[in-house]
């Protein structure tokens, strides 16, 4: 019975897998998850095995489909991906070859400063700062580094082939790379000579709303022969979610980075601010773009105050009192992509005294993250994209002080989206659309709603005296990086 049809939507993330069960009127059914450890190591290396990460998928997956217990035909999976991860791999076997090395992973430093006289030219083709944060230095390092076997490629076309065969990218995916024209929507022989990489290793190039193929996972057996339609990475995925169709609306995901995206249209617009652009989608050969900025560490900085011993728990953050204690922090652990794009710059604690307590510390770190934010959207404003009301997801989204303190140094109201689940509700709306052609972009995705929104309670002279004291340890932190 049609009523009984669903999507599987797989979010891979960075911290684990998110599985939903979605039907038809786009009500989740089910959920599966299984999280993922993270090694970090001196030099900035943040890595992971890849058959943890195969293991979570499956696992997810199948613990999702088990909830709803067989009642379910499926229509449909989706695929939204953590982006700008990459590992070697073997096209016949599908073996992995390496770890995963994460978007985080900052050790091909040292490749892309050898190419920064390349930096306008690179910025014109793929909207991308040459940094590490992006694929094509850690795959030159890779190869440069331990020469592995097999293709290099960002993480979802590994996960694509062990679902279905195929060796295939998206556009979106394709365009975080820098090596990919995001103008003429193709790899770039220019670019791949640069980067010492061969393009005829590189993946085809799907729209985002592509039926790939079916499933041939014998690890998934309930989804054996349903076709995998929808693919996409994960920060655009959410900013489909949250209805963000027209030029000016965007969002900011909290999770284990804080990812701020606004649409631009369908043309790209190359920042003079330190933004990144890159293609939002591309469906029924419609397309559009995004400017974004990125807080590195977010949920991850949050973490290290609980491994520090200087949070008690998540929650204790809503209970952290605003004082003007003077001390201020900025959470760049792993380094600063936009607008700053310093990735080996470390993160900065300023105005200490002997009777600093860990809450006040902690609460400057939490603030810190706002303050990035903050930031970037006063680079967007400067890039004729400026951002009236912004909408926010990711589990950070919960600590209600943090969504205050963003609404007051931003000066503008923060809406927070209802569902825990923007990436895979989005990938899942991708999927209704390229399975089903008499759909319209915005049918697929529930009526916005707005489950609390902040407005700011600060004057407009308070946000700007705070930043201007924030922007003093970033000096400061930039200052010590001799990168």
């Amino acid at each position: 019975m049609a009523d009984d049809m669903a999507i599987v939507a797989i979010d891979q993330g960075t911290s684990g897998t998110k599985v939903l069960v979605i039907n038809e009127a786009g009500e989740i059914l089910s959920r599966g998850y299984c999280g993922i450890s993270l090694r970090h190591s001196a030099g900035g290396g943040v890595e992971c095995d890849a058959q943890d990460v195969w293991n979570s998928i499956v696992a997810a997956t199948n613990q999702a489909i088990a909830e709803v217990n067989g009642t379910y035909t499926y229509s449909s999976v989706a695929l939204a991906n953590q982006g700008e991860s990459i590992l070697a791999w073997d096209l016949e076997s599908t073996r992995a070859n390496t770890p995963i090395i994460i978007w985080q992973d900052s050790r091909s430093a040292e490749v892309a400063r050898r190419r920064q006289e390349y930096s306008a030219p690179v910025l014109t083709k793929t909207g991308l700062a040459i940094d590490p944060y992006f694929v094509a230095p850690k795959m030159t390092w890779m190869r440069e580094s331990f020469n592995p076997a097999g293709v290099i490629t960002t993480l979802d076309s590994w996960l694509i082939a062990r679902l279905t065969g195929k060796f295939v990218t998206d556009c979106a995916t394709a365009s975080r790379t820098l090596l990919f024209d995001i103008n003429t929507m193709q790899w770039d022989a220019q670019l791949c000579q640069m980067w010492g990489l061969d393009i005829d290793q590189l993946p085809r190039v799907l729209e985002n709303d592509a039926v790939v193929g079916e499933i041939i996972c014998e690890e998934i057996p309930a989804i054996i022969g349903v076709p995998l339609a929808g693919i996409i990475v994960d920060q655009p995925a959410a900013l489909f979610a949250q209805g963000c169709f027209d030029p000016g609306q965007a969002k900011c995901t909290y999770g284990t980075g804080a990812f701020l995206l606004a649409n631009i249209g369908s043309a790209p617009q190359i920042s003079t601010h330190g933004l990144a652009t890159s293609v939002a989608w591309s469906i029924r050969n419609s397309r559009s773009y995004y400017l974004d900025g990125q807080v590195f560490a977010a949920s991850s900085a949050v973490q290290w105050l609980l491994d520090m011993g200087l949070l008690s728990n998540v929650e204790e953050i809503d209970t952290l009192a605003q004082s003007d204690s003077g001390v201020f922090a900025t959470p760049s652990f792993v380094g600063y992509g936009a607008p700053h794009w310093r990735s080996q710059a470390k993160a900065g604690i300023s105005g200490l005294t002997l009777s600093s307590s860990r809450q006040e510390i902690s609460r400057a770190v939490v603030d810190g993250i706002a303050a990035q934010v903050s930031e970037l959207i006063t680079c967007m404003s400067a890039d004729g994209a400026p951002i009236t009301r912004l909408r926010v997801d990711g589990g950070l989204t919960q600590a209600r002080s943090l969504m205050q303190m963003q609404a007051n140094l931003a000066q503008i109201p923060i809406d927070v989206f209802p569902y825990p689940d923007a990436t895979a509700l989005g990938v899942a709306s991708l999927s209704s659309l390229a399975m089903n052609s008499t759909l319209a972009i915005g049918d697929t995705v529930k009526a916005w709603k707005i489950s609390q929104s902040y407005e700011p309670q600060w004057s407009a002279d308070r946000a700007g005296e705070y930043m201007s004291k924030w922007r003093t340890v970033v000096d400061a932190s930039l200052g010590l990086d001799h990168a």
